[in-house]
């Protein structure tokens, strides 16, 4: 599937933030090593935005590269990311991106089916191209 260019919009020390036009949504890139609590909720606040102000309702969410939420950072997702203003919003879509080694250790029918956390309907992919054709299926 071609789409449009990438534009970043954003990046600090936690990721970048990428938009696609074409498919009509976001890339969370995040990168390695340790970060700071504020940069992740930094980097985090910017994809909310972006979201809110094109009116989009998908993201892929590359963690491919990334340390592992500490459980601070995953309450914060949870409990206030993830709490989109549902007036604003369509339901919710994630495309999570995890290396090839983690989704081979999860059960299978965890790794190809779909799931709801919270606020969010998302599936789990090992590859950019095939989350973005999920997504796009979504309409």
């Amino acid at each position: 599937m071609a789409l449009g260019k990438l534009r970043i919009h954003f990046r600090n020390a936690a990721g970048q933030l990428l938009e696609q036009p074409a498919g009509e949504y976001i890339i969370i890139r995040y990168t390695t090593g340790p970060r700071h609590f504020a940069d992740l909720q930094t980097l985090l606040g910017h994809a909310k935005q972006v979201l809110a102000l094109r009116r989009w309702h998908k993201v892929i969410g590359d963690h491919r590269r990334m340390t592992p939420f500490t459980p601070e950072e995953s309450t914060w997702v949870t409990e206030c990311w993830l709490s989109m203003p549902r007036t604003r919003m369509h339901d919710f879509y994630g495309a999570v991106l995890l290396p090839a080694d983690v989704l081979a250790r999860l059960p299978i029918n965890e790794a190809t089916s779909e799931a709801t956390a919270r606020a969010m309907t998302y599936r789990l992919f090992a590859e950019e191209a095939e989350a973005a054709s999920w997504l796009a299926q979504l309409g």
